[in-house]
């Protein structure tokens, strides 16, 4: 069997879920990443990764995961993270539009009769951060407008 082979590529990261689990469905770790000509060209060719476009902001992107769990329900490692400089990621979320480095290798599988290369990630730097911010909504503020009281503690 073939051992694995790592790839590094640079792109603009979208819904990073690295610092902690995406749990939507099976629980992972994921990224988008968007690629510009000469990360297309890297990556280009490589078997096991699929370069995407959905017509939106991304534009061509790779997408990379790691199963939180192997098929023996054995917990794997999360994927490293670390700032630009190699020091240990400090947990904040990782925003749309951030500036990555991504490790991930390929390796062959067969599985339930399915056989092929497939693609996983490993560690991700990040270059220029866009903090997530989950309270950003993306509206102004509007003057004179309703707004929420706070519920009284022990009103009765």
């Amino acid at each position: 069997m073939a051992t694995k082979e790592y790839h590094y590529v640079e792109g603009t990261a979208y819904w990073a879920a690295v610092v902690a689990p995406n749990t939507t469905f099976e629980p992972q770790w994921k990224i988008d990443v968007a690629l510009d000509a000469a990360g297309i060209e890297q990556v280009n060719g490589i078997e096991g990764v699929v370069i995407k476009n959905k017509d939106d902001e991304r534009g061509d992107f790779i997408s990379l995961k790691r199963n939180v769990e192997d098929r023996s329900g054995n917990k794997k490692p999360a994927p490293k993270v670390i700032d630009s400089q190699n020091n240990a990621w400090d947990d904040k979320l990782i925003g749309n539009g951030s500036k990555v480095c991504v490790k991930f290798h390929t390796y062959p599988y067969n599985y339930r009769g399915k056989s092929g290369i497939s693609a996983e990630l490993d560690a991700v730097q990040v270059i220029d951060l866009v903090e997530y911010n989950s309270a950003d909504s993306g509206f102004q503020a509007r003057e004179g407008g309703y707004v929420v009281q706070p519920a009284m503690a022990n009103e009765f």
